[in-house]
């Protein structure tokens, strides 16, 4: 399947970072993904590159157990952001917590779009993406 779709992984562990983008590019060949072990260097990519961008839709892929912002504060930072950038973005967190609060915070909160649990599978990214399943 031929993709345009962007998405932006935001999680300290480089392995799952991999592990997403394998399968990210086996559901939508030709993806464009960018992975950032440092959150604040995904803010910072983010304001530098969707400020003068109209309609570049990305999905925003983003742990919550980092060990130099978690990822509430990253969403914290990015509610900052113009309209104009925060309506390009989709974002998932994607974690191992099982932490029932974190994923009710999750469901409250209007940037997420829901919560899912690590990792990242196939038939998952078909059924938010796609509607499949």
């Amino acid at each position: 399947m031929d993709s345009n779709l962007n998405f932006i992984l935001v999680d300290d562990d480089g392995i799952n970072n991999t592990l997403c983008r394998a399968v990210i590019t086996k559901v939508f060949e030709g993806a464009n993904v960018k992975a950032f072990q440092i959150p604040e260097e995904a803010l910072a990519y983010i304001q530098d590159n969707y400020a003068s961008k109209e309609d570049f839709f990305t999905t925003l892929f983003l742990d919550i157990n980092m060990p130099s912002m978690t990822g509430w504060e990253f969403i914290e930072e990015f509610n900052k952001f113009p309209d104009k950038i925060k309506k390009q973005f989709t974002i998932y967190m994607l974690s191992s917590s099982v932490d029932n609060k974190d994923m009710e915070r999750a469901g409250k909160n209007n940037l997420i779009k829901c919560y899912i649990s690590k990792p990242l599978k196939r038939e998952t990214l078909k059924v938010l993406l796609l509607g499949e399943g």
